[in-house]
């Protein structure tokens, strides 16, 4: 069995460091910003990780991003992941969800030609589409299942899965082949392992390039890329501090009402 799991590396913007937007590409500055491991994404590699445990499947994980990403790759096989792969060009940098899912699906095709479950993060942190899973699920004609919540249970071709979605709690019974999208702290990621922190550190991570995947420019990167970014701006929040003796829970309305409506 083989499960492809797709993992993103973004700035770790909950260490409260002053994130900026670049003025002319709109995108991050990601210089001088530590980065980890999308957390969702690390759920993901979790359950293909018991999976693994349980069925003896084999792990590959894939990212798409500059060379530094590699990090993240390695943190994956410190934890257990068999392969790591990194689709990097400078032709892919700027790439929406469309061009990103199109880069990974035909990253995977380069050393998985039929994937049992590729699974992924329902979103990511900085981006937060939640379009490039299932982009990559469409171009493999996959179903698609996201928002999951947990594996109930784990069988040789089928996973017990939970979820809750437009407003309802559901069990699926997932079939292979099949992307499935794991949302945030839906479990508790394991510690690397000594032996596997030795080998992650030196083992070989395979660097896919445009050469190898040889997609039309037009369609990577932001000339590629049909939505964009085309503005930016902080929200300016100003706050005023209305005193007044209110006795009644309808006079407090009354006045909440007016006050909104002041300020349409």
């Amino acid at each position: 069995m083989n499960i492809i799991v797709l993992i993103k590396q973004i700035p770790d913007i909950e260490k409260n460091i002053k994130i900026t937007v670049d003025s002319k590409s709109y995108s991050i500055n990601r210089q001088g910003i530590p980065s980890i491991m999308n957390p969702a994404d690390k759920n993901a590699l979790e359950y293909a990780l018991c999976i693994k445990d349980q069925l003896n499947a084999t792990v590959k994980v894939v990212t798409m991003g500059p060379p530094q990403a590699e990090a993240v790759l390695r943190e994956a096989m410190s934890m257990g992941a068999d392969e790591g792969y990194l689709a990097t060009d400078r032709s892919f940098a700027g790439s929406d969800t469309l061009s990103t899912s199109l880069v990974l699906s035909k990253a995977i095709q380069e050393f998985c030609d039929k994937p049992d479950y590729i699974f992924c993060g329902h979103q990511a942190l900085d981006g937060d589409t939640g379009q490039v899973g299932p982009g990559v699920a469409e171009r493999f004609n996959f179903p698609q299942w996201i928002h999951v919540r947990s594996i109930l249970e784990i069988r040789p071709n089928t996973l017990l899965v939970d979820r809750i979605f437009d407003g309802f709690q559901e069990t699926i019974e997932i079939h292979s082949p099949s992307m499935v999208a794991f949302v945030k702290n839906s479990n508790l990621p394991r510690l690397p392992g000594l032996r596997n922190l030795f080998w992650a550190k030196d083992a070989p991570i395979k660097t896919i390039t445009n050469e190898d995947l040889k997609i039309p420019p037009e369609t990577i990167g932001i000339s590629g890329s049909p939505t964009r970014v085309v503005r930016t701006f902080k929200i300016e929040m100003d706050k005023t501090v209305i005193k007044k003796n209110i006795e009644t829970g309808n006079e407090l309305l009354e006045t909440m009402l007016e006050k909104i409506g002041e300020v349409k």
